[in-house]
């Protein structure tokens, strides 16, 4: 409601908190010696900017009254006795006014010098405020220019992005987002989120992005990328930050990731569903190494994945309630087909103002006909079970197989991944791979992974997952070294 005025020309807008301000103050007024108070400003005359009164239904005829020579007469007409106005000064230039009244003769001599008090406060306030808002405009246009000005794109995957800044006077911060061409047809990856605000956190923002454009170019591995960054970070003293870089392969849909003190990703099925994939790590600048264990995923086609900084799970400042809202906004939106950055954004912050940066990127790989054979890959944790489910499950639907050979086909494999994270390699970056193909009326699946598969169980209630893929698959082979394990299910499905 409050507008920043010609000749200050530094603000298109003052904030909400200098509203509060104003109306507080002219509240106080009202409360204390005035039976009316009225702040206006000449962007704005023809109604308050602030109108408060102690006379709860009095003055209707002043409260859109516009402020003009005819101003006096109709608060007499309105019962006004007593009134003093006061013009607002900002750089020696009138900006508006306040206005005090009374129902009776209530003005004393020290009137005249309390109005002058009050609006040299709110002249003041208003002062601030514009200084505030040049500086929130000069660091968001700062940190938007230093945002990508578009995203690279590759044939069947598509990146799209939203930023947000704080709502709050100069509470610009540093968060970013980035996707980029590494050579070899593969995309980089990049979200982060600087500690602090304004200017200085804008220019470490920068500082950190490029850094990490430049440490892909050398450094294939996202953790071993994370670490090269944090040294640069942490020898320079140029601020603190967290991060998540990644590499994605557009060709098998592989995305190898590391985080550094950052959110994890979500990932998003064809179906809708959303899953937290994992993080950790140390933020950047703290002269630690800082990734977490790198993680691998494949976005199955026709499915999504988000990056996005604190902001976006920290609105109401509990991050484990914002997550679970996170999850909630994301299928909400992929069940109503409105997956976007933006639309998190709305989704999310939908009452009052965002008490921080939002940086969110979106990694789409488009649906697509089943290939003759299709790969997945992921880190060997449990987290990943239910991805390589979802991914088999996809294939077989948009094989068109019936939901019985389906459920056996999901079944059985299953059983075969869980072994293969169980029982496979114990190294704490270890990956399974899952390839799934259809040969005529067959329908093949293979989980292999490094490392020897125990034979016997590790405890006696266990152990039927052999007898399960037995009973689901048509065919069942297993071949087993003591350092990798593969096994193969065939599947005949029905005319």
């Amino acid at each position: 409601m409050i507008t920043d005025l010609d000749p200050l020309e530094r603000s298109q807008r003052t904030p909400a908190s200098l509203q509060m301000i104003v109306e507080n103050i002219a509240r106080l007024c009202a409360d204390a010696f005035a039976d009316l108070c009225a702040v206006y400003l000449r962007a704005e005359p023809n109604a308050p900017a602030a109108f408060c009164t102690r006379i709860p239904e009095a003055f209707a005829a002043l409260r859109a009254a516009a402020f003009d020579d005819a101003y006096p007469e109709r608060a007499r007409d309105a019962g006004l006795e007593g009134l003093v106005c006061e013009p607002l000064i900002v750089d020696g230039t009138p900006i508006g006014t306040v206005v005090l009244a009374t129902t009776r003769d209530g003005m004393t001599e020290v009137t005249p010098a309390i109005a002058t008090m009050v609006a040299a406060i709110l002249s003041n306030a208003i002062t601030q405020a514009s200084q505030l808002a040049h500086h929130h405009r000069v660091s968001e246009r700062l940190q938007r220019a230093m945002l990508p000005e578009r995203l690279v794109q590759g044939p069947g995957i598509s990146f799209d992005a939203a930023y947000k800044p704080a709502s709050h006077d100069a509470e610009v911060g540093g968060d970013w987002y980035d996707a980029f061409d590494v050579g070899n047809g593969k995309i980089g990856i990049s979200v982060g989120d600087v500690t602090g605000h304004g200017l200085e956190a804008a220019v470490t923002m920068s500082e950190i992005r490029g850094a990490i454009r430049a440490a892909a170019a050398t450094h294939h591995s996202p953790a071993a990328l994370l670490n090269a960054v944090e040294a640069m970070v942490s020898s320079q003293a140029i601020g603190v930050a967290s991060a998540i870089a990644g590499i994605f392969d557009p060709a098998t849909g592989i995305l190898r990731y590391a985080c550094a003190g950052h959110p994890p990703p979500v990932l998003v099925t064809a179906k809708g569903v959303a899953y937290v994939l994992p993080g950790g790590g140390l933020l950047l600048g703290l002269g630690e190494p800082v990734a977490s264990l790198e993680r691998t995923v494949t976005i199955a086609p026709g499915a999504s994945c988000f990056f996005y900084t604190d902001g976006l799970t920290e609105h109401t400042r509990d991050p484990i309630v914002g997550e679970e809202r996170l999850v909630a906004a994301i299928e909400h939106l992929a069940a109503q087909d409105t997956l976007s950055a933006h639309q998190l954004h709305m989704r999310i912050i939908v009452e009052g103002p965002n008490l921080d940066d939002c940086a969110t990127l979106l990694l789409r790989r488009a649906e697509s006909a089943p290939a003759p054979v299709e790969r997945y890959t992921y880190s060997a944790i449990p987290n990943s079970a239910r991805l390589a489910r979802d991914a088999i499950r996809g294939y077989a639907e948009r094989c068109g197989v019936g939901r019985d050979l389906a459920y056996d086909i999901v079944l059985a494999a299953g059983e075969a991944v869980a072994n293969a994270i169980e029982y496979g390699a114990r190294s704490p970056e270890a990956t399974f791979t899952v390839e799934i193909s259809r040969d005529g009326a067959e329908l093949r699946v293979s989980v292999e992974s490094d490392g020897h598969w125990r034979s016997t169980p590790s405890h006696k209630d266990r152990g039927r997952g052999i007898a399960i893929m037995r009973a689901c698959a048509t065919e069942v082979e297993v071949s087993s070294t003591s350092e990798r394990t593969h096994l193969t299910l065939t599947f005949a499905d029905p005319p």
